[in-house]
């Protein structure tokens, strides 16, 4: 018996229990009567990321989200219940529908979708995205944008070629202290900014976990997806009630290690900063040693140096100039330049971008036809510093990167390592 895409797609609807009613969230950002001019949001992946952008969506007016899907059902059920809650406590709102789906391909189907919001694995964004785009729906992509450089350019190929916009969620770059340190250091206020100190943590290492029992209802091979098969494991795809993020994000089956995740966010800052958006590092040096945990370093064409290294202050960027120094992380941002950062000087200097929320400004560009302030490139660019930093890490040899063709010079292997071949070689 063979199952034609309709019959599929109808399938898989039903597998998540169908149309799940809920009140409407927060300001009816999660179903309601939808205005003719509200942006109809999908949310693919339910867990904490996921629901933590379902709250942040709702927040922004004109929006609406009219499907969520998960592989893990309970999840999924988890995710209607928060909102339901979340409701209830506000005392707001009448039951109405959200879809449900058990396959991210049957949510793309969704009648009248506008956008989704894919909080998967890093692993699987490079194949969700694409589709996405390619079904002509806008996108904000968790970060780091891609798991190999190759799946980065082709998600950067597929929004230009079909026209829609794609927010890379390095959020970072909404935040006012990273934003106040971009326009310090281009302002020209630490002098000339030749080197940069990174602080995030090590890279990947292979799985090595024993599976367990797979919950009820998972459907573990479209959680695998594109990369190699590993089993179940809960650090992985935790339990409800886990106190912990899901630690795929330390396996290179499926993440970067630290220097993806935080890297994504960090060395994001230093691209920015740097005005490197559109391109990259020529050249990776890893620590002559076995296994680094940190100390490479890589240089830009401009002779300006990056180093991955601990320098006391954790997920954090360094910027040391001649003029002095400036640090900055989540919530902190110090310089050794007397009175750079006073409260008045801070306040009268106008921002680098305006400071909206990382959501309201993929919806605002959705509707303008603007650029993001994290579009494709600058989120593939970012994400392959951090992908390259990995390999170097792992081969245990300099690299020598060209960033207009995007291929490693006179190392074979390197190459391969960026595309499929990189899982393959886990295998």
């Amino acid at each position: 018996m063979t199952t034609n895409r309709r019959t599929f797609l109808r399938q898989s609807a039903v597998a998540a229990a169908g149309l799940t009613f809920i009140p409407s969230y927060l300001s009816a950002g999660i179903g309601g009567d939808r205005s003719s001019n509200d942006l109809a949001v999908g949310l693919i992946g339910c867990g904490r990321q996921g629901l933590g952008l379902a709250r942040n969506l709702a927040a922004v007016a004109g929006t609406r989200l009219v499907a969520a899907c998960d592989v893990h059902p309970a999840k999924l059920k988890h995710f209607l219940e928060q909102a339901r809650e979340r409701t209830e406590s506000n005392g707001s709102g009448s039951a109405t529908p959200v879809a449900s789906y058990a396959d991210y391909r049957a949510l793309l189907e969704h009648e009248g979708l506008d956008a989704v919001i894919v909080a998967t694995p890093d692993h699987q964004h490079a194949t969700i995205c694409v589709a996405a785009l390619d079904r002509g729906l806008h996108v904000y992509c968790e970060k780091p944008l891609a798991h190999t450089v190759e799946e980065g350019r082709s998600m950067v190929e597929a929004t230009r070629r079909n026209g829609k916009v794609l927010q890379t969620g390095s959020m970072q770059r909404s935040m006012f202290n990273f934003q106040k340190a971009v326009e310090v250091i281009q302002a020209g206020h630490l002098g000339e900014v030749k080197e940069i100190l990174v602080s995030v943590g090590p890279p990947p290492i292979p799985f090595d976990l024993e599976g367990h029992p797979l919950p009820a209802g998972v459907d573990w091979s479209s959680w695998i997806g594109p990369t190699v098969d590993r089993p179940y494991h809960p650090d992985l795809l935790p339990p409800i009630d886990a106190d912990y993020w899901g630690r795929w994000r330390n396996y290179a089956e499926f993440g970067g290690g630290m220097v993806t995740d935080w890297g994504a966010h960090m060395f994001d800052i230093v691209q920015w900063a740097l005005d490197k958006d559109d391109t990259g590092p020529i050249a990776f040096y890893p620590p002559l040693e076995e296994n680094p945990q940190q100390g490479l370093t890589m240089f830009y064409a401009d002779g300006t140096r990056v180093e991955h290294r601990d320098f006391g202050r954790g997920n954090a960027v360094r910027f040391i100039g001649s003029e002095g120094s400036l640090d900055v992380a989540r919530g902190f941002i110090d310089s050794t330049v007397p009175g750079l950062l006073s409260y008045a000087d801070m306040r009268h200097r106008a921002p680098v971008h305006a400071l909206v929320s990382h959501l309201t400004n993929f919806v605002e560009c959705v509707r303008t036809g603007a650029v993001p302030i994290c579009p494709a490139e600058t989120g593939h660019r970012t994400a392959s510093v951090c992908t390259l930093t990995n390999i170097a890490y792992r081969l245990g040899r300099p690299l020598e990167w060209n960033p207009d063709t995007e291929r490693v010079q006179g190392d074979a292997r390197a190459n391969r390592l960026l595309g499929d071949a990189y899982r393959d070689s886990l295998a």
